[in-house]
């Protein structure tokens, strides 16, 4: 009755799926950010880290402050969730690329479900690996930082160093993971991909930091406001643009048949890379901050260059950013496996002859579009500086409202609706299919999101 009940409103089910996404990612999650790693002095930390994004940051605060945000402020508290989801979405990439330079895990992925599990599997034991050595990073980090004579550690923390380092190592990295199983039970029994979700509240929970110190001056505070807004509709048309091309099957007569002539699209996104090169670009820039500034390397005047909030800083970023975006499309849009595709199915463009001229009309499609996606993404992310500078933002409010952020909570919420509104789709049809009988109903009532 209760199943028949749940069919019939479906309504109640996104009720149950969104309390369960809010129990786990604002309830669970966001308590967790505040309990802090047993031996170190969080006031101390966040004050090094606070004002991390300023005129006369260094490269490494400029990076503790930006995975601050994505951490929802859990670096600063020096909580156990101080890795965040950040392991998982290093695995991920690591394995996405080795999937794709690597035949044995290339024919696993082709294999199906079975073979999409057994590489989720593999991305989870690589994700406890990455944990593991970056809390070990991390403890270390804290029990050696000394600078201006600022010490992180309680003095009983101080008095047994190894043991702290090996505890703090231990407990980073079970927060780690209880992220990622939050994260799985949202996917499993809430709204959305669970690892989005988690990222977008931390996100969120700098809402308030970014506007902060303007509630005396109304002038400035709506020109942030609209600019955000600019930013927030820019955002939406990239994320949602699509670039179709239309494709043809080939006619073949047999007998008195004809086979074939069926016509479809092929659908290419302008942002097919989302802010993988965002990652990426981000820690290859703090290196190359860092070797300008060194002994060597200072006396040619680079380390003025690449100096954060100059305008060489914002454009190598740029560049690295354009450069990645292309590298990981080389990567991850196989033409080898398109070509094979289309040879089989016999597929072509109107106008272009099949097999290799198709697939080599598609792909200086893809590169047009992937020029205009790079460039977007490059200039949405070197705007933080450009904020920071007009209207007086905060490290984190200019990195969240410079666009890298906004990109990642207006991508998210896109998917959300998306999802509920195929779920509200395929349940009417279920419905309007299951006029004779409800087991059809209660098949699509149970379907997953």
């Amino acid at each position: 009755m209760a199943q028949q009940d749940l069919v019939e409103s479906p309504v109640k089910e996104l009720i149950r799926r969104f309390l369960i996404t809010f129990v786990l990612g604002v309830v669970v999650y966001r308590l967790g950010v505040f309990v802090p790693i047993p031996g170190v002095d969080a006031a101390a930390l966040k004050q090094i880290i606070t004002g991390g994004l300023g005129g006369d940051a260094d490269p490494l605060k400029a990076m503790l402050a930006y995975a601050n945000m994505f951490n929802g402020g859990a670096i600063a508290q020096a909580s156990i969730f101080g890795l965040g989801i950040t392991p998982y979405i290093s695995a991920s990439i690591i394995m996405q690329l080795l999937t794709f330079s690597i035949p044995s895990l290339k024919a696993l992925q082709k294999e199906g479900e079975t073979g999409r599990r057994k590489i989720n599997q593999y991305t989870r034991y690589l994700t406890l690996v990455i944990a593991l050595v970056q809390s070990v990073i991390a403890a270390i980090a804290l029990s050696r930082y000394s600078a201006g004579g600022t010490v992180l550690l309680t003095p009983e923390a101080l008095e047994h160093t190894t043991l702290f380092i090996i505890q703090s190592a231990l407990v980073i990295t079970t927060g780690s993971m209880l992220i990622l199983w939050i994260a799985d039970q949202i996917t499993r029994f809430g709204v959305g991909n669970g690892v989005s979700i988690v990222i977008m509240i931390s996100i969120m929970a700098y809402l308030p930091t970014a506007f902060a110190g303007h509630t005396q001056d109304l002038a400035p505070l709506l020109g942030l406001i609209g600019v955000c807004l600019l930013i927030i509709m820019a955002i939406i048309v990239v994320v949602q643009a699509v670039r179709r091309v239309n494709l043809e099957q080939q006619r073949r007569v047999q007998g008195n048949r004809v086979y074939g002539g069926a016509q479809t699209t092929l659908p290419l996104k302008l942002n097919q890379a989302n802010v993988i090169p965002v990652i990426f670009a981000q820690p290859v820039l703090v290196l190359l901050v860092m070797l300008a500034a060194s002994p060597f390397v200072a006396k040619l005047g680079l380390d003025q260059f690449l100096g954060y909030g100059s305008p060489g800083h914002r454009l190598i970023f740029a560049g690295l950013i354009v450069a990645f975006t292309f590298f990981y499309i080389s990567i991850t849009f196989d033409l080898n496996d398109l070509t094979n595709h289309f040879k089989q199915a016999g597929f072509f463009v109107r106008g272009i002859k099949p097999g290799k001229n198709t697939v080599d009309h598609i792909g200086s499609i893809m590169t047009r579009i992937t020029c205009v996606g790079a460039v977007f993404l490059a200039l949405i992310s070197v705007m933080p500086e450009t904020l920071a500078h007009t209207f007086g933002l905060g490290g984190q409010g200019a990195v969240l409202l410079g666009g890298t952020g906004l990109l990642i909570i207006v991508g998210v919420l896109l998917d959300v609706m998306q999802k509920v509104g195929s779920y509200m789709l395929a349940h009417k049809y279920g419905g309007v299919g299951a006029a004779g009988g409800l087991g059809a109903a209660k098949k699509t009532g149970s379907k997953r999101f």
